[in-house]
C-alpha cells in the first residue's frame, strides 16, 4: 500500500490531471494505491478571497468567475481527450457547487460576518471537486474506485479551521470500511470531521498532513508527496543556483527545515509518519523519473555537517537586556 498526495499545481489543469492519472496507474501495477488531492491551483485562494470580500462589502464576482472558469476548462479539457469521461454529470456537479456557494455568500453578506464552521465548508470545496473529477477520470479508464469521505472517517479535535486528527479512532473507522484490495482509493485533502460529525479543516496547506494521516491509518509502506520540485534541496534553488538535491534525510531534519521556512512539506506532516516509521518520498509530478528525496529514520550520511539552509522572510529578533 502506497499513499500518494498531489498538490494544487499537480492538478491545475486537464493535462496535469491526466499526468496524475498516469502516475496512479503506473503505481497501481505494484500494489494498491491511495491518493490524496488538493484543490486545483488558485482555487483555495479564490475561495478565501470570496469570503473576505463578501464580509467587507466588496465584489466577489471576479473570484467566482475565475474559479468557475478554472473548473470549466478543466472538465472540457478532460472530455476532449478521455473517452467515456462523464462531462455532463461533472459539469452539473460543479454548477451545483457554485450555485450553493453563491447562496452561502449571500447569507454572509447579510450577516456581515462568516462563522468559522461556514468558512471551513467553503474553503475545502476545491478538494471535494478534485476528488469527484479524478474519480470520474479513473472510472473512464476502467478502474474500480473507492472514495473515503474524510468528514466521516477522519475524527479530528480542535478548531473548525485548525484541527488535529485522532489517528487511532480514524484507523478503526477506515478499517471498518472494508475497501476491496483491488480498488484505487481517493480522499480529499485538508478536511476531516469533529466528534459531532461537522466538517472541519486541518489548517492551510493541510493536504500534506491529510496524506500522512491516511498513510498512518492504512499502515502504508510509503507516503509520497508529489509536488512541482524534484525533492528537498540544500537551500532554495530559486535563490541559490547551485543548490544540491538531497537523496535522503531524517524525520528530525525534515521537521526542523519545515518549521523554519522550507516549503516542501507542511510542518505537521512529519509527526504521523515518524510515529509509525513510514518513509516519505518527495517526488516531482512533471518529472516522475527523478528519484526524489526519501525521508526516513536515518538521513543521508556525508562529510558535510550542514544538511540544508532555510530562511524566514520579514522576521526580526529583538533581544531584551
Amino acid at each position: 500500500m502506497r499513499v500518494l498526495k498531489f498538490g494544487g499545481t499537480s492538478v491545475a489543469n486537464a493535462e496535469r490531471f491526466l499526468r496524475v492519472a498516469d502516475i496512479l496507474e503506473s503505481n497501481a501495477q505494484q500494489g494498491q494505491v491511495a491518493t490524496v488531492l488538493s484543490a486545483p491551483a488558485k482555487i483555495t485562494n479564490h475561495l478565501v478571497a470570496m469570503i473576505e470580500k463578501t464580509i467587507s462589502g466588496q465584489d466577489a464576482l471576479p473570484n467566482i468567475s475565475d474559479a468557475e472558469r478554472i473548473f470549466s476548462e478543466l472538465l472540457q479539457g478532460l472530455a476532449d481527450v478521455q473517452p467515456g469521461f462523464e462531462y455532463d454529470r461533472l459539469k452539473t456537479r460543479v454548477d451545483l457547487e457554485f450555485a450553493q456557494l453563491k447562496q452561502v455568500l449571500h447569507g454572509i453578506s447579510l450577516l456581515g460576518q462568516c462563522p468559522d464552521s461556514v468558512n471551513a465548508a467553503i474553503i475545502c470545496r476545491g478538494e471535494k471537486l478534485s476528488i469527484a473529477i479524478m474519480e470520474a477520470l479513473l472510472q473512464a479508464r476502467g478502474h474500480e474506485v473507492s472514495v473515503i469521505d474524510p468528514v466521516e472517517k477522519l475524527l479530528a479535535v480542535g478548531h473548525y479551521l485548525e484541527s488535529t486528527v485522532d489517528i487511532a479512532e480514524s484507523t478503526r473507522r477506515i478499517e471498518a470500511s472494508q475497501i476491496p484490495p483491488q480498488n484505487m482509493i481517493l480522499m480529499a485533502g485538508f478536511t476531516a470531521g469533529n466528534e459531532r460529525g461537522e466538517l472541519v479543516v486541518l489548517g492551510r496547506n493541510g493536504s500534506d498532513y491529510s496524506a500522512a494521516v491516511l498513510a498512518a491509518c492504512l499502515r502504508a509502506d510509503c507516503c509520497e508527496i508529489w509536488t512541482d520540485v524534484d525533492g528537498v534541496y540544500t537551500c532554495d534553488p530559486r535563490q541559490v543556483p547551485d543548490a544540491r538535491l538531497l537523496k535522503s534525510m531524517s524525520y528530525q531534519e525534515a521537521m526542523e527545515l519545515s518549521y523554519f521556512g522550507a516549503k516542501v512539506l507542511h510542518p505537521r506532516t512529519i509527526a504521523p509518519i515518524a510515529q509509525f516509521q513510514i518513509p516519505c518520498l518527495i517526488k516531482n509530478t512533471a518529472n516522475p523519473q527523478a528519484p526524489g528525496t526519501l525521508i526516513g529514520a536515518e538521513g543521508e550520511q556525508d562529510e558535510n555537517p550542514v544538511k540544508g539552509i532555510t530562511n524566514l522572510n520579514n522576521m526580526a529578533m529583538v533581544a531584551m537586556v
